[in-house]
């Protein structure tokens, strides 16, 4: 699932630790979640 396109999600993906970005979105997975912060170089 790409979730760049949805402003909302990106800026709880900005604001929320991994973890809790996850729980609250569970339907993304973990892999997208890190292809995520490498496209944007956040590590």
């Amino acid at each position: 699932m790409n979730f760049m396109h949805n402003t909302g999600i990106m800026i709880d993906f900005i604001n929320l630790t991994k973890e809790e970005f996850l729980k609250l979105y569970s339907h993304i997975a973990e892999q997208e979640y890190d292809n995520t912060v490498v496209i944007f170089h956040l590590s």
